[in-house]
């Protein structure tokens, strides 16, 4: 899938006017490709294009509206592959409704100075963090994961505008007038400048609170970031690899 700037091939008379784009033509009947968009995706030319080696790969090819300001439609299509689906159930530990009472009274009744007597310190933490994720094992619930949620930064307003466009847009690829298209545009720069808007609301108001929920602010931070930050492994005095948290802590 891409823009392959092609516009005057007619895909579904396998014809074209220029040499370059019957060259690429030829490319693609020689390589036994089929090539599933048959609608335009920049004005009147088919410049975006999917490509699959059998015709049976891709099913349900839609041109949908330009994303943002591009002046490109978006093409959504399925590809159909068999392959046995993994679903993993994941848990993420709700620290806000922990038992922390419970908690304090569990490890007030452990013998701490026997415990840990003639221990070294690396021995000694392991058994201090093997019975802190024991309590929090134990009472701190879990909760099934769920889909994500909605962006926060969206507003009720920004939602109902950006549904609104998308609908002008179905309206407008439906009759093909002037008119709905110029309906579209402005529904577009609306829709644009609403999201714009409530976004700078929605950093505004973290900011302000940062003294209050920080969590939030940093949380909203972390999303922005392109890279991840991350401890790699690393070697240890003897050579070795070392990939255990505690140990490249130690490090």
């Amino acid at each position: 899938m891409g823009d392959f700037n092609h516009g005057h091939i007619q895909w579904t008379s396998l014809q074209s006017t220029g040499r370059e784009d019957q060259e690429f033509l030829n490319l693609v009947q020689d390589s036994f490709l089929s090539q599933h968009v048959l609608e335009a995706t920049r004005g009147e030319n088919v410049l975006d294009i999917v490509l699959s080696s059998q015709n049976e790969f891709v099913d349900n090819v839609k041109i949908c509206e330009p994303l943002g300001c591009s002046d490109h439609n978006q093409i959504h299509f399925i590809i159909k592959v068999k392959g046995e689906r993994n679903r993993k159930i994941r848990y993420r530990k709700i620290f806000h409704k922990g038992r922390y009472k419970d908690m304090r009274e569990y490890l007030a009744k452990i013998d701490w100075n026997n415990t840990l007597k003639n221990k070294t310190a690396t021995e000694c933490w392991n058994i201090l963090k093997s019975e802190i994720d024991c309590v929090v094992d134990k009472f701190v619930p879990l909760k099934k994961q769920g889909k994500r949620s909605k962006k926060k930064h969206l507003s009720k307003e920004a939602i109902r505008k950006i549904k609104y466009k998308q609908m002008m847009w179905k309206t407008y690829r439906h009759t093909g007038s002037e008119e709905d298209y110029s309906i579209y545009k402005e529904a577009l720069n609306q829709a644009t400048a609403e999201i714009r808007n409530s976004k700078r609301s929605y950093e505004q108001k973290i900011a302000f609170n940062i003294k209050h929920d920080s969590k939030s602010f940093y949380a909203y931070v972390r999303c922005k970031q392109k890279v991840l930050d991350k401890v790699g492994p690393l070697e240890g005095s003897d050579g070795n690899i070392i990939t255990e948290g505690f140990l490249r802590q130690k490090t």
